[in-house]
């Protein structure tokens, strides 16, 4: 029986080891993918306003607000998923009233 219980152990260790890595490669995936959207943004930009020429302005200029949105959503991610948190020190979820969030169903019952 004693079996039973370390195996249970280990399989939640497992599924929470994979919980991280998922989100470490989501905050990852936002990231890089906002940064290629950029520059892929930004090179289309350079050929279709410098006639099949590409002058690199158009591109430099994504490729900042492509960093940029990168490091936005790595913070607005890293906060979401509690990325930091030690195991103690997991916040229970159940008595937040949606911080940041518009609460529509309130209002549209006080009318």
């Amino acid at each position: 029986m004693e079996a039973g219980i370390a195996m249970g152990g280990i399989g939640q260790e497992i599924a929470r080891q994979f919980k991280s890595l998922g989100t470490a490669m989501t905050i990852a995936m936002s990231v890089v993918f906002s940064t290629f959207a950029g520059v892929i943004t930004g090179y289309y930009l350079d050929t279709w306003l410098f006639d099949n020429r590409t002058y690199p302005w158009f591109t430099l200029i994504c490729l900042g607000f492509g960093l940029a949105g990168g490091v936005k959503n790595f913070f607005i991610l890293s906060k979401r998923f509690g990325v930091g948190k030690g195991p103690g020190e997991e916040e229970s979820r159940e008595g937040e009233t949606g911080k940041g969030r518009d609460d529509s169903s309130a209002s549209d019952s006080d009318r």
